[in-house]
């Protein structure tokens, strides 16, 4: 590797970034992070950055103390004189609110982009953005890559057929598209009237799933009421099983619990926001390699279109 390029991670971000330095044979470094008895955070560089390209990984999800804490390191880097800070975020959160949703709303999305833009990062490099309308709210590159790659070897190797693939809604199509294009397998696409976060009144099936084998493609998780829900009307309309695959499992408020009471015979979920769960029906696999593929790709000023 290039010596001017180091690999940081912040407190949330070190067991991927130990993952990713694994891969790229790159030291991964750790900045000085305190947390003072009234609550504030102190950040520091132990070592110098200057000239220096940082790849800086983190997880911004919950507790927002892990968000402060990159917008800390990102200015402590910039205030140290590094050429260039790479953001490496799997899972961009708020990205559900790209939109204001009635009146006398925020669009925190937008919120998140301007605070990391405006504290100095210069790129950022995330995995399966919910909608590809964030993009628009930086100025600087994003790189938003995809699990595909990640997950169609695992539909591979788990040699499940007859195969059919389901889109959760219509906005998911594009995606389940992608992987109907690598794989032998039907699609259908549910459709579904949403009348508040997280609750879902009607759904219906678009497309015949009897006898078939269902994997349901989508970019998240989070109560996984709309999942479960989905994976009874698969069953009832004659499918054999359901599986899903989900980048970001989110898993809030009773997921598990609603998990295990449901149909769903696996979920397969990244490692960008929960990194191990015991559960008997979760399986988490590492996107370690997609976002190390893309920091070589970046450092090596090669394409990341394939990733």
């Amino acid at each position: 590797m290039h010596p001017s390029v180091k690999l940081y991670a912040t407190s949330s971000g070190k067991k991927l970034g130990q993952a990713i330095s694994n891969l790229l044979k790159l030291p991964l470094h750790c900045t000085h992070t305190e947390k003072f008895s009234d609550g504030e955070l102190f950040v520091r560089f132990d070592e110098s950055v200057r000239g220096q390209t940082l790849f800086l990984v983190a997880k911004i999800h919950t507790p927002y103390e892990n968000f402060f804490e990159l917008l800390m390191t990102i200015d402590a880097a910039r205030r140290s004189s590094a050429k260039e800070v790479i953001l490496v975020i799997p899972y961009l959160a708020h990205s559900r609110q790209e939109r204001r949703d009635g009146q006398r709303t925020s669009i925190s999305s937008r919120m998140i982009a301007d605070m990391i833009q405006m504290m100095g990062a210069d790129r950022l490099i995330t995995l399966d953005l919910h909608t590809n309308a964030i993009e628009g709210f930086y100025k600087i590159p994003v790189d938003p890559l995809s699990s595909l790659r990640l997950f169609i070897q695992h539909i591979q190797q788990s040699n499940i057929e007859p195969l059919c693939l389901c889109s959760p809604d219509f906005g998911g199509l594009k995606r389940v598209k992608r992987f109907k294009k690598e794989l032998t397998a039907s699609m259908v696409v549910m459709n579904k009237e949403r009348l508040q976060p997280n609750s879902v009144s009607s759904m219906e099936i678009i497309g015949d799933v009897t006898g078939k084998n269902v994997v349901i493609i989508d970019d998240l998780v989070d109560t996984a009421g709309t999942l479960c829900k989905a994976a009874d009307l698969l069953v009832e309309q004659g499918a054999l099983s359901v599986r899903a695959y989900c980048t970001h499992g989110i898993l809030s408020g009773k997921a598990l619990e609603t998990l295990m009471q449901s149909r769903i015979e696996k979920l397969i979920i990244a490692d960008s926001v929960v990194e191990e769960i015991n559960h008997p029906k979760i399986e988490v696999v590492s996107c370690a390699p997609v976002l190390a593929a893309a920091i070589e790709n970046i450092i090596a000023n090669r394409s990341l279109s394939q990733l």
